[in-house]
């Protein structure tokens, strides 16, 4: 009753084959997307124990993620698809997911909640908005109908250790099923020491004693046949103690220091709620049409605790023994209303919609270094004062209107049509931590920005074993916070960093053809793409001042263009194994306004993954 487009017109064979929602909004045939996405099952996760980002995108040609290093600690930070680091919208049950920050890890979401991720390769601004650069990264977690049938219950309860990283956890899921209301609750607890964590730089190891904790319940009623009413809560506290010894030693710059210890205490929650009404009492306007109203909070802490000797009267005077003490922290919010409705006629499939959020955002600093002898605490250190921010407290209103088309030309051709409008307006609310990093007292801007967006695909069914596609799509990215409005001046260091006014969004341009085929037991997609990329946004020194400050500063480069290739191959050896062939290759240059063209250090290099994939879903599959 709630599925938007019917798949009764297919064989039983047929309406087993994998949906996927990300490419269009609309539930649509793996076989049938125009565009590149990869989906990534419950089975896959647990058989192959992915417990983070990395691991999830690993064995996916065209997308990448690395642990980064930042205070010593060693955590994965962004994404990068096709070419574009940080040009993705990561999305649980439709709803953004907090942004990633210098020292906190993308790692905010526990896999064992989820029933399905599903990467969408290439601009998604159509689909989701701003940051929809290079795609969009979509996790589903599961509900009590895909444990339980109507009538039934479940109830399982499981343990595991990864001798990788020493981890222990427990996860405990029950769920029922009713003709009036269904229900789920799922408890996840991860205990883990890991030892070799290496920050990128040095070869000293970070050890880390973590754990973390998960909770989500669903609970949906029905009414009637045609109405559902879902209560979503979404709960995830984690903590990490690390030992930071690629930070202990000798430190000349900016003071000279002997760093004899420096452990680390990080803590994070995120908490999600959302109400959501669906209905299927169609009439003009809409066969179904849902509702969802969400909030969602993350907050996020680093203390630091060094232990050291510090030089202040030179090397040739006493040193002097000190303690510093370093809190930053991430915390930000969204709430948001979404509508979609989903109408057939004849040949046009179609979903429109609205698209509200609101997201708050800050980032207080604080460091206190304590001198030992005297007991007296200065929060003056290197050449900044504390507490402060280094840029504003910032509101991000965003509103959406989309639309989204799929036409069946024929028997074996769709045309597939989408747009979406945007309206983007970052309100910064200065305050005084933000003066005491802001002492040359720059002016922080707002920012409002417009933007529409266009898909246009087209797909050819050759024949049952062989389909091609080719698509154009569009996507931005404007300006945020951190890009807009960064600020603060250390004269120990001699640098300045200032907001830019002028600063506008990134847009992208993106051309693919794709084929798609099976014969078999062997699988397979290739595609073929081109991302242009106007306004790239980088981090730049822009000049000294008067004094001698070098002067650093968000900035649009000119131009970006990114080629690329990708292949992915699976073949069933077995019914319980497979073997995957995943091969990318991509090049990037930045087109200067002279005509200049310089490689862009930033795309990766090519890259052939082997091993076995999906060993999941075909164990399930012998196991029935």
């Amino acid at each position: 009753m709630f599925s938007p487009f019917s798949l009764s017109g297919l064989a039983n064979e047929e309406i087993e084959e994998e949906i996927v929602v990300v490419a269009s909004r609309t539930p649509t045939l793996a076989s049938e997307v125009i565009g590149s996405v990869t989906s990534i099952s419950q089975a896959d996760i647990e058989l192959q124990m992915i417990d983070g980002l990395e691991q999830l995108v690993r064995f996916i040609p065209g997308v990448s993620s690395q642990k980064e290093s930042q205070y010593g600690r060693a955590l994965t930070e962004d994404i990068q698809i096709r070419g574009i680091q940080g040009g993705g919208i990561f999305l649980i049950d439709g709803v953004r997911i907090s942004d990633s920050y210098v020292g906190y890890g993308r790692d905010t979401v526990d896999t064992d909640l989820l029933k399905k991720v599903e990467i969408l390769k290439g601009p998604s601004s159509v689909e989701y908005g701003s940051d929809g650069l290079a795609g969009t990264v979509a996790y589903f977690t599961k509900d009590p109908s895909d444990l339980a049938e109507s009538g039934e219950r479940y109830l399982s309860v499981n343990t595991a250790y990864d001798g990788v990283n020493n981890q222990e956890k427990i996860n405990l899921l029950a769920a029922y099923s009713g003709d009036s209301n269904e229900g789920l609750i799922q408890l996840v607890d991860r205990k883990l020491e890991e030892i070799e964590i290496h920050d990128g730089f040095s070869m000293e190891a970070n050890p880390l004693e973590a754990e973390q904790q998960s909770l989500i319940a669903k609970f949906i009623s029905k009414p009637n046949e045609n109405l559902k009413i879902s209560l979503v809560a979404d709960i995830q506290e984690w903590e990490g103690k690390w030992e930071i010894n690629s930070e202990q030693g000798f430190v000349y710059f900016p003071s000279p220091r002997s760093i004899s210890s420096s452990a680390g205490d990080d803590e994070g929650t995120r908490e999600r709620f959302t109400v959501r009404l669906d209905t299927a009492e169609g009439n003009l306007f809409y066969d179904q049409a849902n509702i969802s109203i969400y909030s969602q909070e993350t907050e996020q802490s680093q203390i630091t605790v060094q232990n050291q000797v510090s030089f202040y009267n030179g090397m040739q005077a006493a040193p002097t023994p000190s303690m510093r003490i370093r809190d930053f922290d991430f915390n930000q919010s969204i709430d948001g209303f979404v509508f979609e409705a989903f109408k057939t006629n004849g040949i046009h499939q179609m979903v429109y919609g609205l698209d509200f959020n609101d997201t708050d955002t800050e980032r207080p600093r604080m460091l206190t270094e304590i001198n030992l002898i005297t007991n007296i605490p200065t929060n003056t250190v290197d050449g900044e004062t504390y507490p402060n921010k280094t840029f504003p407290d910032s509101e991000t209103k965003r509103k959406a209107l989309f639309f989204n088309d799929r036409i069946s030309i024929s028997s074996n051709q769709i045309l597939n049509l989408g747009f979406r409008y945007d309206e983007y307006e970052l309100n910064p609310k200065p305050d005084a931590l933000l003066e005491n990093a802001n002492i040359l007292n720059y002016q922080v801007n707002n920012i409002k920005d417009d933007a529409f967006s266009l898909k246009l695909g087209y797909l050819y069914d050759f024949n049952d074993q062989l389909t091609g596609y080719a698509q154009y799509a569009e996507g931005f990215k404007a300006p945020n916070y951190e890009n807009s409005n960064i600020v603060f001046t250390n004269y120990l260091l001699y640098y300045t960093v200032v907001p830019n006014p002028n600063l506008d969004s990134e847009t992208s341009k993106s051309y693919e053809i794709g084929l798609r085929g099976n014969k078999d037991d062997l699988s397979w997609e290739m595609a073929l793409y081109r991302n242009k990329v106007d306004g790239f946004i980088r981090y730049e020194v822009i000049g000294f001042s008067q004094t001698g400050l070098g002067i650093y500063q968000y900035n649009n480069v000119d131009n970006v263009e990114i080629n690329g290739f990708e292949l992915d191959l699976q073949k069933r050896v077995s019914n319980n194994f497979s073997l995957n062939l995943a091969l990318s290759s991509s090049s990037g240059d930045e087109i200067k306004s002279n005509g200049e063209v310089v490689s862009l250090a930033e795309v990766d290099p090519k890259e052939m993954v082997l091993g076995p994939l999906n060993l999941g879903t075909l164990l399930m599959k012998s196991l029935d």
